[in-house]
């Protein structure tokens, strides 16, 4: 069978959806031999050669336009590339404290998204609800959960994880987006934290100290960094992760790729117990889905236990093994060969 040629034609370089929809995939596919490339421009190459053009997030009128026109040639005459629709947020229920609200609110913008679905051979999604939003545009969608690198797998653990050294250190990654996702655990950590002296927490990306205890620097905080490799090490060294998500359409499309990689690094999760995250988090096995601010604070104390956070993250590492982009990069392939046949 021969090789792939496949374009991506990526709505922005670089950013998260780039970096887990495109990139990691294309240099999968590049590593076991097919031939993958991506840009935000579309050239020579993509429209005479490619065997299939990727489409990210295409919503604006000029990509739009040639899309529509590589299609209606494409069913025209039965050649060219095949086309497959990529979108991994619900952005027809986004909402508008998100920075991408205003855009895609527009109904022109929206218009142009479903007209582009409709003219794709297939569409692929990260999630399951989802496809089924899309699945009212194009029948033939195919849902490709988020993976993570095989590399994460074998980011060291901290010295001090699995001993009693007394401290439990919470951590939790987010945006400024995610204000009202924080909102869920602020109070019940705040109780925890006053409750015991030697629990600490940690933000990654976005700080939210706002009603927490402050004394003898017990929060701190991290920026983002571009660098992945100090990402994962600064995740591992969590010993707990906590993932509030409000229960909201936009948030029941969500990946669980935070979760995953928390789990992939053998840090166990306490989550909102919602769609996004179900399927993931198995509850008191690798780490804790929760409904209420008791559960919540229940959890967290619990995960004080040295041990426990130490066997929970060793079954989530082992979990970890089958999300990677290695072992799921032959969904991608099936995918799109089965537009070639």
């Amino acid at each position: 069978m021969r090789p792939l040629k496949v374009f991506y034609w990526a709505a922005s370089m670089p950013d998260g959806t780039f970096k887990y929809r495109v990139e990691m995939p294309m240099n999968e596919l590049n590593r076991l031999g097919h031939e993958a490339q991506a840009s935000t421009r579309i050239g020579a190459w993509a429209r005479d050669e490619a065997d299939v053009i990727v489409g990210q997030r295409i919503c604006q009128v000029n990509p739009s336009i040639m899309w529509l026109e590589l299609a209606a040639e494409r069913k025209r005459t039965g050649t060219g590339p095949a086309l497959v629709y990529e979108v991994d947020d619900d952005l027809f229920n986004i909402g508008p404290d998100n920075p991408l609200g205003e855009m895609f609110q527009d109904p022109r913008v929206r218009k142009i998204m479903f007209a582009c679905i409709r003219a794709a051979d297939a569409v692929t999604v990260s999630t399951e609800p989802l496809a089924e939003l899309l699945r009212h545009h194009n029948a033939n969608v195919h849902v490709i959960p988020n993976a993570i690198r095989a590399e994460v797998l074998d980011v060291p653990a901290p010295a001090r994880r699995g001993r009693d050294d007394g401290i439990t250190r919470f951590g939790w990654q987010g945006s400024s987006t995610h204000v009202a996702d924080w909102a869920i655990v602020r109070d019940p950590l705040a109780d925890v934290m006053r409750a015991d002296p030697n629990i600490r927490m940690r933000f990654l990306g976005t700080a939210h100290p706002e009603g927490l205890p402050l004394d003898r620097g017990r929060v701190d905080f991290r920026p983002w960094t571009t660098d992945l490799a100090e990402h994962y090490r600064r995740i591992s060294r969590f010993d707990v992760t906590l993932a509030p998500l409000q229960d909201t359409m936009f948030n029941r499309s969500k990946s669980a790729l935070r979760v995953q990689e928390s789990l992939a690094l053998g840090v166990p999760v306490i989550a909102s117990n919602v769609p996004a995250y179900q399927g993931w988090v198995v509850n008191g096995k690798t780490g804790f889905l929760v409904d209420s601010p008791s559960g919540w604070r229940d959890a967290m104390i619990n995960l004080t236990d040295p041990q426990l956070r130490q066997r929970m993250g060793d079954a989530g590492r082992a979990a970890a093994v089958a999300w990677t982009v290695e072992a799921t990069i032959g969904r991608w392939v099936t995918v799109y060969r089965s537009l070639l046949d």
